[in-house]
């Protein structure tokens, strides 16, 4: 089956929220958070597209492609990424997220979120070559193909070719954690978070390209 990289189509926003649904449905990132998985789906799906439409153009969107099917995407933030104000959030439909599920959770997992990249976001200012991925999925169907190594491979030779010489990003998945360790990626720093009673991990990763 043919497989092609590229970047992600406007037309496509939709539909690569609705894969990274799939792909993050039972991460403890929004398990924790969203145990009741009715509302986990619909606080996931309202999260990501959101996030999707209004860093369209400020972050670069990469996808791989199964035979014209999305299978794979990923949202680099490069050096001189600026992220959106709460007004450009806001004409994106931002509100509508708290419509999605519990308003005291969504905020909870909002401090998290916040929380579990900013070692990452610190890290990146320290050099001006350096990129975040802010969200890495696969679609679950393709796990376990080589389609994540190949995604990889090509998003580190994207990051390359612009000039960048450093990949960061955090990961909250023991298994995802060994698939970056054995590809050249490093813990530089490690946290916990605990939500009423569950205990998640948290992995801030770099790798010099």
């Amino acid at each position: 089956m043919a497989l092609e990289f590229g970047r992600l189509k406007h037309s496509e926003i939709r539909q690569a929220a609705e894969l990274a649904t799939r792909a993050f449905d039972d991460y403890e990132y929004f398990t924790n958070w969203f145990p009741a998985k009715m509302e986990r789906n619909a606080v996931q799906f309202a999260l990501i597209w959101h996030e999707y439409k209004t860093n369209f153009g400020p972050a670069k969107y990469l996808v791989a492609r199964q035979d014209g099917k999305l299978v794979a995407v990923a949202q680099l933030n490069p050096p001189n990424y600026r992220k959106p104000s709460d007004f450009r959030y806001l004409l994106h439909g931002w509100l509508r997220v708290y419509k999605a599920g519990d308003r005291k959770a969504i905020d909870d997992w909002l401090k998290m979120d916040a929380a579990a990249g900013r070692p990452c976001h610190d890290y990146q200012k320290t050099g001006p070559e350096i990129w975040y991925a802010s969200s890495l999925t696969v679609d679950p169907e393709a796990q376990g193909t080589g389609i994540g190594t190949r995604f990889l491979e090509y998003w580190e030779q994207y990051i390359r070719e612009r000039g960048g010489r450093q990949l960061v990003f955090f990961t909250n998945s023991r298994k995802n954690l060994d698939f970056y360790l054995k590809r050249g990626y490093e813990v530089f720093d490690e946290r916990e978070f605990e939500y009423k009673g569950k205990t998640m991990g948290s992995w801030s990763l770099r790798k010099k390209l």
